[in-house]
């Protein structure tokens, strides 16, 4: 699902969420910094609608540097706790698992619409953000990697294209203190076993040849 959702992107088909029933927001709707918790209520039902069953578009993770971000917090009637992401620098928002509507297994990126990232940055104004820690561990292919700290560089490299002859892939896991956008358990990182490819979240990236002979054999990334 993910990969024919990134074929989509990289063909630049952004297209708007439409076609669900709204529901009405979630219970215990939060956005949340490093310390403490706003809760969502003039803005829950512009935001839900937008992000869960409206016109946010699905987009490409940003080729950047993690950064700092809020979580969003919330909880529907009988069903599990749910939590996304806003990433402010970049004006996106990253679901994890739990969203209700067609992204329900997480790792999908979208960009609100301009009200939806009008309200999340009026709501996140007073609140400290999360920054984002640098990875405690990683393995490619199951083996752990030198300088784990250096992957956030995962996120970094790297233009949106269709790949060519991968050859397949390497599942590239990261593990840091506290779950992130670039780490929780529903993200989804791989390299190409041959060539310059990664893919990061569903959408395949061109990265250089060197680049990814070094994730390959685990080396530092520095």
């Amino acid at each position: 699902m993910k990969r024919l959702l990134a074929a989509v992107v990289l063909a630049g088909s952004l297209f708007a969420v439409t076609g669900a029933e709204a529901k009405a927001p979630p219970n215990g709707f939060q956005l949340c910094g490093a310390s403490a918790c706003v809760a969502i209520t003039t803005d829950a039902e512009l935001v839900a609608i937008n992000l869960f069953y409206g016109d946010a578009r699905l987009v490409a993770p940003p080729s950047a540097e993690p950064s700092d971000f809020y979580l969003l917090r919330w909880q529907y009637p009988d069903e599990a706790p749910g939590s996304a992401y806003f990433i402010d620098a970049s004006g996106v928002v990253r679901l994890g698992r739990g969203a209700p509507g067609p992204f329900s297994a997480g790792g999908y990126w979208l960009q609100p619409n301009a009200p939806t990232l009008a309200a999340l940055r009026r709501l996140s104004g007073g609140l400290e953000p999360v920054h984002a820690p640098a990875p405690l561990r990683v393995t490619v292919g199951g083996r752990p990697a030198h300088d784990p700290a250096s992957y956030s560089r995962l996120w970094q490299v790297g233009a949106a294209a269709i790949p060519v002859h991968p050859g397949g892939w390497i599942r590239v896991r990261i593990t840091t203190v506290t779950p992130t956008p670039w780490s929780d358990a529903s993200t989804d990182v791989e390299v190409a076993r041959r060539g310059g490819w990664l893919a990061r979240d569903g959408t395949f990236f061109r990265v250089p040849a060197r680049f990814a002979a070094r994730i390959r054999a685990r080396k530092s990334l520095r």
